[in-house]
């Protein structure tokens, strides 16, 4: 193995392990152990890596786990939502150093969305004066499709304005270092699969549902993101499951995100209690949350979250025939309907699709929390800068 190709090997270890011994990654790159060796000191003079376990030659008969340097060189992680901004700082090793939220204001324009962003990325700055040189990057995890070889955000449909927004330009004039965009469902992909490689058991192949307000999708396979030839793959809320059904802000009928998206969900809402059904359904104060709540105990309810469960595993059903994942990953809001939504996936998905790409199949809940979106966008602009 070349020596350039083995270092890159090495760092893409440390990226997604965090530390590892050098009996593991002798072992595991199969290289020479000297030259494994060399490539460890050289990474440890660049200060990319320390070994804290290390006192001399000898260290006993356990390796101490080298591991990377947090303070080598900071990003910055942004998740743009619909209702709000979280903001990040990301040490090398992927652990945050500090969050920032706030919520959305009125928007509507380029800028006003941009002004917002700033905000956020300077109570940042403001908490951080002394070590701000430290952040050398800027990812962003945009709410709608993005081109992000160019930097654009070609179109948001829950936040007006959001519109062909040259979106990585301002962030790297703004801030004043490079900056990077994907999809935000792509990122939470990510890092959902992150998750799992670093529990020790990563699926070949990885595919999220996000459903909340909208309703997004990923796909990871050993390791890599698949977005399409022009950024515009894993579209799953955008897969017609009711051709004569109402119609979505994209323009089509009958999407899955206009009819298991939060504006789906509030007009089956406002239907049932507009029939004059005895049920606890309110559309003031309305959210996911006391939906999925009142489907626990309110027939109502629990006829409509069923409708729903039902929508998404019809477009399930079209991912699993189309990728074959070996694990599917429910997140967002509706997933809170919890055993109801992932027996009807099943029962959907066994029925509708080969029986050799359902017996496998992993179902799963996410179990990331609130800031992981803003963390996955700063962790893959540090991969982005150290692997370029």
């Amino acid at each position: 193995m070349k020596k350039d190709h083995l270092s890159s090997e090495i760092l893409k270890m440390f990226l997604m392990r965090g530390a590892v011994a050098r009996p593991d990654l002798i072992r595991e790159t199969g290289a020479r152990a000297a030259t494994v060796l060399k490539v460890i000191d050289e990474m440890k003079t660049a200060g990319l890596i320390v070994e804290p376990g290390r006192t001399g030659i000898r260290t006993g008969r356990k390796a101490p786990l080298l591991s990377l340097n947090g303070d080598h060189q900071w990003t910055l992680g942004i998740d743009f939502q619909a209702d709000r901004i979280i903001g990040v700082i990301a040490d090398l090793r992927g652990e945050i150093v500090d969050c920032v939220e706030k919520p959305a204001r009125y928007r509507g324009t380029p800028a006003a969305c941009c002004e917002e962003i700033r905000e956020v990325v300077n109570a940042l700055k403001a908490n951080h004066p002394q070590d701000w040189h430290r952040v050398k990057g800027t990812g962003f995890a945009d709410p709608g499709l993005v081109d992000s070889e160019s930097g654009i955000s070609l179109r948001a449909v829950n936040i007006p304005g959001w519109e062909n927004v040259k979106t990585g330009k301002w962030l790297s004039t703004e801030f004043g270092c490079p900056a990077g965009m994907w999809p935000e469902c792509l990122v939470r992909t990510y890092m959902e699969y992150r998750t799992r490689y670093g529990a020790g058991n990563p699926p070949e192949s990885l595919f999220h549902i996000s459903l909340g307000e909208g309703i997004g999708g990923g796909f990871v396979k050993n390791g890599e993101c698949f977005i399409g030839a022009n950024n515009r793959a894993m579209e799953i809320g955008h897969i017609i499951v009711a051709p004569d059904g109402p119609l979505c802000q994209c323009g089509n009928r009958g999407c899955l995100e206009a009819l298991a998206g939060i504006n789906g969900i509030r007009r089956k809402v406002k239907e049932v209690i507009a029939s004059g059904v005895d049920t606890e359904l309110a559309l003031d104060n309305f959210s996911l949350e006391r939906f999925v709540l009142c489907s626990r105990r309110d027939k109502a309810a629990r006829i409509i979250a069923g409708e729903i469960c039902s929508s998404i595993g019809t477009a399930l059903a079209v991912v699993v025939t189309l990728l074959n994942p070996s694990m599917i990953v429910l997140g967002g809001e509706t997933a809170g309907l919890g055993k109801l939504l992932e027996s009807e996936i099943r029962r959907i998905l066994n029925s509708s699709c080969f029986g050799g790409s359902v017996e496998q199949l992993k179902i799963e809940f996410s179990t990331l929390d609130r800031t992981a979106t803003a963390l996955g966008a700063a962790i893959l602009m540090r991969d982005k800068l150290l692997t370029a």
